[in-house]
C-alpha cells in the first residue's frame, strides 16, 4: 500500500501513467486533423480513414489531435517510442477509432524509394493509390482473395495477413511493406439470406413434389388392383349364371 501511494506521488511515474494511457488510447470528442510534430499523417488525415502510418528518427514524438476551432484538445501529447513498431489508438466519444503506426529509427531516403507502386485483386478495383492505406470491396462466396502487387524496390519484402477462410462479414487483410507500412483491406461479405430462403423453398417444394408422386402411384396402383379384382369378380359371376 505504502509502495501504492509513493507511486502517484511520485511526478515522474505520474508521467510515464499518463504517457502510457495515451499510447494505449486516447479518448477525444470532435477530429478534424491528427498532427505529428506538426507533420501531416500518411496519408493526410480524413475522418474516413481510420488507418495511418508515420516515420520518423526521434526517440519520441509529440501527437497533436486537433478540433474544428484548430483547437489541440489533447494537453501532452508526447509519445515515448520503445520499439522500431508503436501502435496509437485514438478514440472519439462516439466510438470511431483511428490507428496511426508510427516507426522510429528509419533512413528517410530508403523509405522515400520504397513503397508499393500498385496492388491488384483479381475481379475487384480498388483504385489504389500508394497515399491511401485504407481500401474496402464487397466480396462473394470466395474463402480468399488472388492479390497481386508491384514494388518500387524489389529487394523489398511483402507479407500479407488475414486473406483466407472468410467468415465474418468484415474480413481485414492487411498488405505490410517492410514489416512497417500497412495498407488494410476490409473485404466484406454478404449474407444473401433471399438465396437461402429460395434454396430452402425449392428443397421443401421437391420434397412436397416427391410425396404428391408416391400418392399418385399408390392411388393408380390401388385402382388398377380393384380393377383387377373387380373384372375377375365379374367374370365368375358370369360363368356360375
Amino acid at each position: 500500500m505504502n509502495l501504492f501511494f509513493y507511486l502517484v506521488n511520485n511526478n515522474y511515474m505520474k508521467k510515464i501513467t499518463l504517457l502510457f494511457c495515451l499510447l494505449l488510447s486516447v479518448k477525444v470528442y470532435a477530429i478534424e486533423n491528427i498532427k505529428i510534430d506538426d507533420n501531416d499523417l500518411i496519408p493526410k488525415f480524413n475522418k474516413s480513414t481510420k488507418v495511418y502510418n508515420y516515420f520518423t528518427n526521434k526517440d519520441s514524438v509529440n501527437i497533436e489531435v486537433i478540433n474544428s476551432e484548430n483547437e489541440t484538445i489533447n494537453e501532452d501529447g508526447i509519445i515515448e517510442l520503445k520499439e522500431m513498431n508503436n501502435e496509437v489508438k485514438i478514440i472519439t466519444s462516439n466510438s470511431e477509432k483511428y490507428i496511426i503506426h508510427i516507426s522510429k529509427n528509419y533512413d528517410k531516403n530508403h523509405k522515400e524509394e520504397s513503397y508499393i507502386k500498385d496492388i491488384e485483386i483479381l475481379g475487384y478495383d480498388i483504385n489504389y493509390d500508394k497515399n491511401n492505406h485504407e481500401y474496402s470491396i464487397n466480396i462473394n462466396d470466395e474463402d480468399h482473395l488472388i492479390i497481386d502487387y508491384e514494388l518500387s524496390n524489389d529487394s523489398d519484402n511483402v507479407s500479407i495477413i488475414g486473406n483466407g477462410n472468410f467468415n465474418k462479414t468484415d474480413n481485414v487483410i492487411k498488405i505490410v511493406l517492410n514489416n512497417d507500412i500497412e495498407y488494410v483491406i476490409h473485404a466484406y461479405k454478404t449474407i444473401n439470406v433471399s438465396k437461402q430462403i429460395v434454396n430452402k423453398e425449392v428443397k421443401e417444394m421437391s420434397g412436397i413434389k416427391k410425396e404428391i408422386v408416391k400418392l399418385i402411384i399408390i392411388t393408380i396402383s390401388s385402382i388398377l388392383v380393384f380393377c383387377f379384382y373387380y373384372m375377375l369378380f365379374i367374370n365368375k359371376t358370369k360363368i356360375h349364371i
